[in-house]
């Protein structure tokens, strides 16, 4: 199959194969730590995470950190944009995206180690360290999930300036996007429950079958951030000189609170938000 594809000026261009697949490569791990960090993560805090705390305490703990999760996903409509300018400043060697593929995708990914081990059994030792730790190793978590998920896609126009080849990194990180967010479903189970039975001798979950699951996630993770860093490359390009001349994220909310057509279609992003993370 030709990976060449043609410019609006007619020269042909060819596009690169390897690039293609280290950027398709990302979303696969990104969609799976996605699941990992939301879906299942609350399954774990619910189901393992209290298992051997008072049935009282453990509720109250796990109304704090389901709570938690609530207000973060809110928060993070109004926090993204604001992660977004922070990357978009960003100037290295490098580039502005890779940097927060190799930096974001290391810290999320040892994080959410962390907080699969349950900050390694702290909360049998004091739940009120615990709970505030584990507060901010959650938050501190997902500002650097956001950081690797916002300059992945962010990264796009940095790759090609050819409108064709800019759709083809989209359809492939959404395909590979899709193949990790629901192989991540089907993998659950098996491997919570085999590595249970590794450590505990009974098939059920237990915490050291959710211990192996993050600490898979986490390489898996890091593995597909690093192949995004290291397997692609930024190109300065008019299309990118345009965007960094758009300005700051107040100006761009006040854009929007001006725009009435806009105004609606973020407010009903909104409300979908908020409905979606209830």
């Amino acid at each position: 199959m030709s990976n060449t594809t043609t410019t609006a000026n007619g020269t042909a261009r060819r596009g690169n194969l390897g690039q293609r697949v280290a950027y398709a490569c990302g979303n696969l791990g990104q969609s799976a730590f996605y699941n990992a960090l939301s879906t299942y993560f609350v399954v774990y805090v619910t189901s393992s995470l209290f298992a051997g705390v008072d049935k009282g305490v453990a509720t109250k703990l796990i109304g704090i950190i389901t709570g938690l999760v609530v207000v973060i996903r809110i928060a993070e409509i109004f926090i993204d944009p604001l992660l977004g300018n922070i990357i978009d400043n960003t100037t290295t060697k490098w580039g502005r995206f890779r940097p927060w593929q190799f930096l974001a995708g290391a810290i999320s990914s040892v994080l959410i180690v962390l907080v699969y081990t349950g900050l390694f059994g702290l909360v049998n030792v004091n739940t009120t360290w615990f709970i505030v730790l584990f507060v901010i190793t959650f938050i501190v978590l997902d500002v650097f999930y956001s950081l690797r998920d916002i300059s992945y896609w962010g990264m796009i126009p940095a790759l090609s300036s050819d409108s064709h080849e800019r759709s083809t990194y989209t359809a492939l990180g959404s395909f590979t996007g899709s193949i990790g967010y629901n192989g991540i479903t089907v993998v659950v189970i098996p491997i919570v429950t085999y590595f249970s039975w590794v450590f505990t001798g009974e098939l059920a979950e237990s915490q050291s079958g959710w211990t192996c699951f993050g600490i898979i996630v986490g390489l898996l993770g890091l593995l597909t951030a690093w192949t995004v860093a290291f397997g692609t490359k930024e190109n300065e390009s008019a299309l990118r000189s345009k965007a960094q001349k758009n300005g700051n994220p107040i100006e761009a909310f006040k854009a929007i609170f001006q725009n009435d057509q806009l105004l609606w279609v973020a407010l009903s992003y909104l409300l979908y938000a908020i409905a979606n993370v209830a």
